[in-house]
C-alpha cells in the first residue's frame, strides 16, 4: 500500500489543502511548530487505521475542527500493492481506493466512502468500502501495512524482566504513540526476548530468521561500534557499546529512540507480511513525527539513507525541524513546506535542497531565510554591514562602533563567520546565490 494523495478540509489550521505524494518513497514536511505537520500525520494514522480504528484513536476528537459549525473532512487515496492481499473487480482492475472520513466534533467519527471511479469497474460506492474493511483495514490482517510513530517514542523505563510472549496487535495499535505520548514502544524488547525463548525452547528454525532479520537491521541503524549482544536467562536485552555490554535500560535516548523505531517497525514487518522471504523489502507506509528528536547531528545527517536502504520500498512520510534531515533525505525525496498565513494552513513544495549545506538550507525557503548565526551575532553582522555602506560618512561615534565590529568580524571569520567583502570566499557565495533556489 502506498498513500497517493491527502485532501485536509476544515481541519485545525486548514480550510482545504490537498497534498498530492507523486509516488515518492519519502517525503519531507518542515515547518515551523505549530503549522500542521502533526495534523497531516495524524490525519493520516486515522484514514490508515480504517473507520473503527480512527475511532479507537480519537473517540471523541476535540479540537480538531477549524470551523466547529461545518463537519470536518479527511479523504485520502490509497493505491494496492502486489504485496496486499485481496481482488477487488473480477479482473482486478481497481488498484486505487478513496475513501472520506467526517469529524463532527464533540460527536463520534462517521465514515462515507468516496468514490474514484476505475474503467470496467460497476460495484457500489457501498461494496468498495466493505472490501476495504475486510482486506485493508482488518485487525490482526496481512499486508496493507502501515505504521506511525510519535514524537515521543521510546522504550519501556521499566526495569523489569519481560514475559516472552507476543502477540500480534490489532492495527489501530501501530499509531497509539502518535496520540499517546506515554505509550512506550515495548513490542522490540517483548519480541527480541520472545524469539530467544522460541530458539532455546523449541529450536524454532522461523524464530532464528525472524531473530536474524531484526538484529541485522538495527544494527546497521545503530552508529558504528554499537550492536546487539544478547538475551540473559533473566530476559534482559544487552548490547555491545564499544566493547561494554550495557542493557537497553542503561542506553542514552537516542539509541533508545533508533531502538524503538527500528524494532518496532522489523517487526510489525515481520507480522504483515510472514510468508515473505524478506519483510524488510516489503511495500508500505511509515508515518515518522520528529524524525531527528534525541539525535545527534551525525544521526540526523545519516539517518534518512539508513532508513531508504533497510526498507527500500516502504513510503516514508517524515515532519522534522533538522536541515540535515532533509538534505539526507536525497534528491529523489519530495519535500513540503507548511507554512500559515493569516491563520490559514498553506502548503507548498520545495525545490530539491540535497546539495545544499546546512547554512544554504537554513537560508532557503525550505527553512524560512532563517540566518545561521546567533541573534546576537547576526545583529553585529547587519550592524556591520550598515555602517560598511556609509564608511565615508560616519559620524565620531560610528567610527568608533566601526572599528570596534571590524575587529569582530577579523576575529569571527576564521572560525565560520561572513566572509570579507571582495574577497574570493564572499564572490563564490555571491555567485551561489544567484545560481541556487
Amino acid at each position: 500500500m502506498l498513500i497517493e494523495e491527502l485532501v485536509i478540509d476544515n481541519i485545525r489550521c486548514f480550510e482545504k489543502t490537498t497534498l498530492r505524494f507523486r509516488n515518492r518513497k519519502w517525503i519531507t514536511l518542515l515547518s515551523q511548530n505549530g503549522c500542521g505537520k502533526s495534523t497531516v500525520l495524524q490525519s493520516l494514522a486515522l484514514l490508515l487505521a480504517g473507520p473503527e480504528g480512527a475511532q479507537k484513536l480519537a473517540p471523541r476528537p476535540v479540537g480538531w475542527l477549524r470551523d466547529e459549525e461545518q463537519p470536518g473532512k479527511l479523504s485520502i487515496k490509497i493505491h494496492q500493492s502486489d504485496g496486499d492481499p485481496g481482488q477487488f473487480g473480477s479482473e482486478r482492475v481497481t488498484r486505487s481506493f478513496g475513501y472520506t472520513f467526517f469529524l463532527t466534533g464533540n460527536k463520534r467519527l462517521t465514515i462515507r466512502n468516496k468514490v474514484y471511479t476505475e474503467p470496467g469497474v460497476h460495484e457500489s460506492a457501498e461494496k468498495r468500502l466493505t472490501w476495504l474493511r475486510q482486506n485493508a483495514f482488518v485487525s490482526k490482517g496481512l499486508g496493507w501495512f502501515a505504521v506511525g510513530y510519535g514524537a515521543f517514542r521510546r522504550l519501556t523505563r521499566k526495569s523489569e524482566i519481560i514475559v516472552p510472549s507476543l502477540e500480534p496487535q490489532a492495527r489501530y495499535t501501530n499509531f497509539f504513540t502518535q496520540f499517546d505520548e506515554d505509550q512506550p514502544l515495548s513490542a522490540f524488547e517483548r519480541w527480541m526476548v520472545y524469539l530467544d525463548y522460541r530458539i532455546v525452547k523449541n529450536k524454532d528454525s522461523e524464530a532464528k530468521r525472524q531473530q536474524a532479520l531484526g538484529i541485522a537491521a538495527i544494527n546497521r541503524l545503530l552508529p558504528e561500534g554499537v550492536r546487539f549482544d544478547s538475551v540473559t536467562a533473566e530476559g534482559r536485552i544487552f548490547f555491545d557499546v564499544e566493547g561494554t555490554k550495557v542493557p537497553t535500560l542503561a542506553l542514552s535516548d537516542g539509541y533508545r529512540s533508533v531502538l524503538a523505531l527500528a524494532g518496532d517497525l522489523v517487526w510489525r514487518l515481520i507480522q504483515a507480511f510472514p510468508d515473505s522471504n524478506d519483510p524488510l523489502k516489503e511495500v508500505g507506509v511509515v508515518l515518522i513525527d520528529e524524525l531527528d528528536i534525541h539525535l545527534h547531528p551525525l544521526w540526523q545527517r545519516d539517518i534518512a539513507l539508513w532508513l531508504r536502504e533497510q526498507f527500500p520500498n516502504l513510503q516514508f512520510i517524515v515532519a522534522t525541524h533538522s536541515p540535515l534531515i532533509a538534505a539526507g533525505a536525497g534528491p529523489e525525496a519530495l519535500t513540503l513546506k507548511f507554512s500559515l498565513n493569516e491563520g490559514k494552513g498553506t502548503v507548498e513544495e520545495v525545490p530539491d535542497v540535497s546539495a545544499m549545506n546546512v547554512d544554504r538550507l537554513l537560508q532557503n525557503l525550505a527553512f524560512g531565510l532563517v540566518s545561521p548565526y546567533s541573534p546576537q551575532t547576526q545583529g553585529k553582522i547587519d550592524r556591520y554591514d550598515s555602517l560598511l555602506v556609509k564608511r565615508t560618512r560616519l559620524t565620531p561615534k560610528e567610527k568608533t562602533e566601526f572599528e570596534q565590529l571590524s575587529l569582530f568580524m577579523e576575529e569571527a571569520r576564521p572560525i565560520g563567520g561572513p566572509p570579507k567583502p571582495g574577497s574570493l570566499q564572499k564572490r563564490i557565495e555571491t555567485y551561489l546565490e544567484k545560481k541556487l533556489p
